[in-house]
């Protein structure tokens, strides 16, 4: 046979196999055969593919490069048919995932933009043989963007999108083993991404690889992810100070051999090498110099293979330098030392700021070589800037749950950098480090209306129009994260107003302090045993200072561990609105814990602060007690400092005016409104039928109707009178309380009193807290967010919230976001709410003295809460003459003073 009689059989039978007549492997074989410029070599190439499309499996790698070697012979003569845009699109789409997955690719922002256009031109028309297939490129798409945009919400819902996933593949009989299996996969990489124990999602994988048949290739796969991840997920450790276990060296060679795969792209490789060497020197962390010089041979090979524009190379660079960093401590080598201080520089020019998802810890390793070394003056502050990472995070995402989930790591890290700060004697800095990790919740949600403002003036009129635009809805998750990464990028560039990244400095803290007329902000922060817990004041006026505070730790002390035992156990009573709040009343549990409690808080914080701080500052004006703004972190949120009590008895409270803030951010934003004088119009809202939902509060209904009669006549009274019935104003409805939030009619007041029950769900995955109002209707936080901020002219004064743990936070303590602080971050002046679940009838009286305080004698919101407190401590304490008789007799006197009955409220803004 000639040699032109021999490619047309080659054609043909290449052609029979297109179509379904003929073997797929022999044909393919028989295409490379064919001479490189014959141009009917495109057009078959180009027929071959949508069969090999429809019998791939999407973890067929062998398949999937012979996609990759026809689309590029097929794109050299391509055939001018109407389906082969849509047939390239999907080949494209694979092979470019492979390539990323194989390490070949340099740009991941690129190709995951690349992909994104594919699959849009190939739309959703898939056939049945395909749509698993790209249904499985599309949700991996999903997931790596979100990955590379550090879009939470995103990762959150991923399990359920890769679990509906497996349901499409169940119903495809050639594909139904790959179901749980893929959803296993998703699970171990979103533990990883979580920082998350491996070892159980690992065994989850290892029972659905079990299912597949013995020749399936995801059983290879799944050989590489747990020869690979198996290790490092046996290195887990609940206590993150107990030592790591050794890698054996016969997982250590499994791991190495993984970086000789013949397919691998140098990208890849370098992966592989970071991630064994990673693994060796953990192993080695103890003494194990000879595993450390392993891990680092593998670490310079990792740097070697990375292209020098990679993003990922910063990340090769600082494992490296952590390597070498370590080595430097086992062998008190500087020259180690020097050379990890050299590469951590390269990585942190190769980052280049905040976006970088390693921006944190190449900053705060480059502190401590910075620190060894001497060389440079204050060493902290490139920790402190590396903290901007944490606010980038939050900022970028489009729901509360998802910006709980990008803070988790911001207060440890702040407080990790505030003792680095304190250690060189720089309370100043200390500061700026903890509000980095405070309320960035909070803060993103007071910034979203400023985004536009911001871009004008960073003269990007194009970008505050989009973004204008995408927020029209008055949704946050209508902004999508690309629009709000780019937004980012350009607010974060030098001259782009970095504020939104960085805490306020002592200049803002102290023109907030004077228009609040506060004295001092004072963050406490627990410490854990031996290192001392401590105190970082900012003055209105004089120099900053901390104080050591060696009590104030919140385990291993008794007084404490019972408090916040009972604590527990008196929430769990009303994580259920319909449980029965009489069952609150425990005077040996809650009631007895509390009262050593107090004792204990002025020994651990505010004896020494009021003691051997507050007198250092200038006398604050005649007739004012001293005032301190408290930003209590972690589980200190939870004490009630006002009540710490001295020897002889006395509570701070009788001593020093106290308010909380959630950060010295929220503190800023509430100084910078306009005070609000209150009026004797507004709307009281008292015990609303939440049909069944929960039980009435009989009490709370006199205190508000009560407070309406004596104080707010002018305002309308809505839900149910003292007697039960509905007021005729309304009946406490969702759409009462909102109408009135954005009404700026005359009429409407600026004073909203709220006797109504608060609940709150502290589960990650749902996370919210609520106002139960009539009918059970709720009134979300993030709702009272959205719907004060949408309505900048409406100006409150105060709003009370009379109703239990309105000022716990939903999601993390150092978050601070709660019923509270949502009103504080739509603009609201003034809040009162309260840390734990209050005693219905006692605080019915404590309420009306405060706005006696308020309304008939004109003090300040702070100044009013506590004459109130105090009050209530007064044995000789006379009732005014218009409080009703009904409330002078709900309780016994002696009742009064128990500090539960008191000290649950909290005032927050002016």
């Amino acid at each position: 046979m000639d040699e032109a009689a021999g490619i047309t059989e080659r054609c043909v039978a290449i052609s029979r196999a297109a179509f379904g007549r003929g073997d797929l492997d022999a044909a393919i074989a028989d295409l490379h055969r064919l001479p490189a410029g014959l141009a009917v070599r495109g057009v078959l190439a180009a027929d071959l593919l949508p069969a090999v499309l429809r019998s791939v499996s999407p973890t067929d790698r062998d398949r999937i490069r012979q996609i990759a070697g026809l689309l590029e012979i097929a794109e050299r003569h391509p055939p001018d048919t109407a389906d082969w845009p849509q047939v390239r699109a999907a080949a494209r789409s694979i092979a470019l995932l492979r390539a990323g997955a194989d390490g070949e690719v340099v740009d991941d922002r690129a190709m995951l933009t690349e992909l994104g256009t594919l699959l849009d031109q190939v739309g959703g028309d898939d056939t049945p043989a395909t749509a698993p297939l790209l249904g499985s490129v599309r949700t991996m798409l999903t997931y790596l963007r979100a990955l590379d945009n550090g879009d939470e919400a995103v990762l959150r819902r991923f399990p359920d999108e890769a679990r509906r996933l497996r349901d499409q593949l169940a119903s495809i009989p050639a594909m139904a083993h790959l179901g749980d299996a893929f959803a296993g996969i998703v699970d171990v990489i979103g533990a990883s991404h979580r920082d998350e124990d491996l070892r159980p999602s690992i065994d989850q994988l290892r029972q659905a690889v079990e299912h597949l048949p013995p020749d399936d290739p995801l059983r290879d796969a799944f050989e590489e992810v747990t020869t690979f991840f198996g290790p490092l997920a046996g290195m887990y450790r609940d206590d993150p100070n107990a030592p790591a276990p050794a890698l054996t060296d016969e997982q250590l060679t499994a791991m190495t051999d993984l970086t000789l795969r013949p397919e691998l792209g140098a990208e890849g490789r370098a992966s592989y090498h970071g991630g064994v060497g990673g693994a060796a020197v953990y192993s080695g962390w103890g003494a194990d110099l000879a595993r450390v010089e392993q891990g680092i041979e593998h670490l310079r090979t990792a740097v070697a293979l990375a292209d020098p524009d990679s993003p990922k190379r910063a990340g090769h660079l600082l494992g490296l330098a952590v390597a070498l960093y370590h080595r430097g401590d086992l062998t008190s080598s500087t020259r180690d030392v020097e050379e990890a201080d050299g590469l951590l520089e390269q990585a942190r020019t190769l980052a280049g700021g905040p976006a970088h998802p390693m921006w944190a810890a190449i900053n705060e390793m480059l502190s401590y070589t910075r620190r060894r070394r001497g060389a440079v003056p204050d060493p902290h502050k490139a920790a402190l800037e590396g903290l901007q990472e944490h606010a980038w995070k939050v900022l970028l995402q489009s729901d509360l749950p998802a910006a709980n989930l990008a803070a988790r790591r911001a207060a440890r890290d702040a407080v990790e950098v505030a003792r680095q700060c304190l250690m060189f004697n720089d309370p100043d800095n200390a500061i700026r480090a903890l509000d980095a990790g405070r309320g960035l919740a909070l803060h993103a949600a007071t910034e979203v209306g400023n985004i536009p403002r911001r871009l004008d003036d960073a003269d990007r009129p194009d970008l505050a129009r989009r973004w204008r635009e995408a927020a029209a809805s008055g949704s946050a998750e209508s902004l999508p994260t690309g629009l709000r990464h780019e937004v980012l990028s350009v607010l974060a560039a030098p001259g782009g107003g970095a504020a939104l990244l960085d805490a306020p400095g002592l200049d803002e803290i102290r023109t907030a302090l004077a228009a609040l007329d506060a004295d001092a902000l004072v963050y406490l922060v627990p410490g854990n045993r031996p290192v001392p817990g401590f105190a970082v004041i900012a003055p209105q006026r004089g120099p900053t200072g901390y104080i050591a505070l060696p009590n104030l730790h919140v385990r291993n002390d008794l007084d404490v561990e019972r408090y916040l035992t009972a604590l527990a156990r008196r929430d769990a009573v009303i994580a259920d609105p319909g449980r029965d709040l009489t069952a609150l009343d425990d005077p040996t549990d809650f009631a007895a814990s509390l009262d050593s409690m107090c004792d204990w808080a002025w020994r651990a914080a505010i004896g020494p602060l009021v003691e051997r701080y507050l007198p250092t500052l200038a006398r604050p004006d005649a007739g004012r007690p001293p005032r301190v703004v408290l930003v209590p972190m972690g589980e200190l949120a939870r004490f009630p400092w006002q009540a710490a009590r001295r020897s002889d008895g006395t509570y701070a409270v009788q001593l020093v005016a106290f308010s909380q803030a959630a950060s010295a951010r929220m503190l800023c934003h509430s100084a910078a409104l306009a005070p609000v004088p209150p009026a004797p119009v507004g709307l009281v809202v008292g015990d609303p039928d939440t049909g069944g939902v929960a039980p009435d509060l009989a009490a709370a209904r006199a205190e508000a109707y009560a407070i309406h009669r004596s104080f707010y006549p002018g305002g309308r009274y809505v839900g149910r009178r003292v007697d039960g019935s509905t007021s005729r104003s309304g009946p406490g409805s969702v759409d009462e309380v909102r109408d009135w939030l954005t009404s700026t009619g005359p009429g409407s007041g600026a004073v909203l009193h709220l006797a109504c029950h608060g609940v709150i769900n502290t589960d990650p995955e749902s996370a919210t807290s609520y106002l139960l109002l009539d009918g059970g209707g709720r009134l979300t936080a993030e709702e009272l967010v959205e719907l004060t901020a949408r309505s900048p002219e409406r100006d409150i004064c105060l709003i009370v919230l009379a109703a239990c743990r309105t000022g716990l936070a939903i999601n993390g303590y150092d978050e601070a976001y709660s019923l509270g602080t949502a009103f504080l971050a739509g603009g609201v002046r003034s809040v009162l709410s309260t840390q734990w679940a209050i005693p219905d009838r006692a605080t019915s009286v404590l309420m009306y003295m405060f706005h006696h305080h308020v309304m008939a004698e004109g003090l300040p919101v702070w100044e009013a809460l506590r004459r109130a407190q105090i009050w209530m401590l007064d044995p000789d304490r006379s009732f005014p003459d218009r409080m009703p008789a009904r409330l002078r007799q709900q309780l016994h006197h002696e009742e009064l003073a128990h500090v539960a009955a008191w000290a649950g409220f909290v005032h927050w803004g002016w």
